[in-house]
């Protein structure tokens, strides 16, 4: 399987339509979750449940150490650091993306508690068995799932917990969508079934996977419509019509081909 190249990823996420991703999901740049709670919560907040439910999934104690591998522009970084009172370092391919990260961590007086570089997850800058904790939060897929692993395995310290919110294949992923997404979304999926003995090769161990498909995917269409619409007006200052309508696609395809799984692990 192809591993996406970096540059790639960049140019996706410092695009006109990679920086308002960021304001229309208000800094939660990953999908939302809904349920019986939520049912009508529009894109942007079911977005900043799922930080929720990943940060309740953390074991991060207060003042340990925490990394963010493809951090966003760090809402849910600093979301984190609030309420663990953790430290969190953040690392995102995406100089855009760290910029907004860091203005926003000023601008919250959370600069103390967090700090995001931009760089390769890859070939991080951060030392051998540092971290305390980490999580790849709808990350992992544009970096190659086993190279990703062995860089997390190399900075995280015996017996860390590691979190994955990832986008996984469906039994009928078609090769159209598979191109699709190689081409168009600089990513590469794997199937949830593929998870063990994966973390098993890149020394982790398995301690859960939740499939939370049913909460997210069936969702996508209808909420990135409803937020086009409330956004409209700015969306068409960077963005034009077909472009919008390209969005919407992509995130059909998604739903018909993907599925959504929350996996927790532990380094060995």
């Amino acid at each position: 399987m192809h591993r996406p190249l970096p540059e790639h990823v960049a140019r996706r996420y410092n695009s006109p339509e990679g920086q308002l991703e960021s304001m229309i999901s208000e800094g939660h740049v990953h999908l939302g979750y809904w349920d019986a709670s939520n049912p009508s919560s529009s894109y942007a907040a079911a977005a900043h449940k799922l930080t929720e439910i990943m940060i309740a999934k953390t074991h991060i104690q207060a003042d340990q150490r925490f990394c963010d591998l493809g951090c966003g522009v760090g809402a849910p970084a600093m979301a984190l650091a609030q309420a663990k009172q953790c430290y969190v370092d953040g690392i995102t391919i995406s100089s855009f993306q760290q910029a907004s990260a860091t203005a926003r961590a000023q601008a919250q007086g959370m600069q103390g508690r967090t700090s995001f570089i931009a760089d390769n997850v890859l070939t991080m800058p951060f030392d051998d068995n540092t971290y305390d904790g980490g999580w790849f939060f709808e990350s992992i897929f544009h970096m190659g799932h086993r190279e990703a692993l062995h860089a997390a395995h190399r900075v995280l310290k015996p017996g860390a917990a590691l979190l994955i919110a990832d986008l996984t294949a469906l039994p009928t992923i078609t090769p159209e969508f598979t191109l699709f997404a190689k081409d168009q979304m600089y990513s590469a999926f794997i199937a949830k079934e593929a998870y063990p003995e994966l973390l098993a090769e890149t020394g982790f161990e398995l301690l859960d996977i939740t499939n939370i498909s049913s909460h997210v995917m069936p969702f996508l269409v209808p909420k990135i419509k409803d937020t086009i619409d409330t956004y409209k007006a700015e969306i068409l200052k960077h963005l034009d019509k077909q472009v919008i309508e390209e969005t919407v696609m992509t995130f059909q395809y998604m739903a018909d081909n993907l599925e959504y799984v929350l996996v927790s692990a532990r380094k060995l």
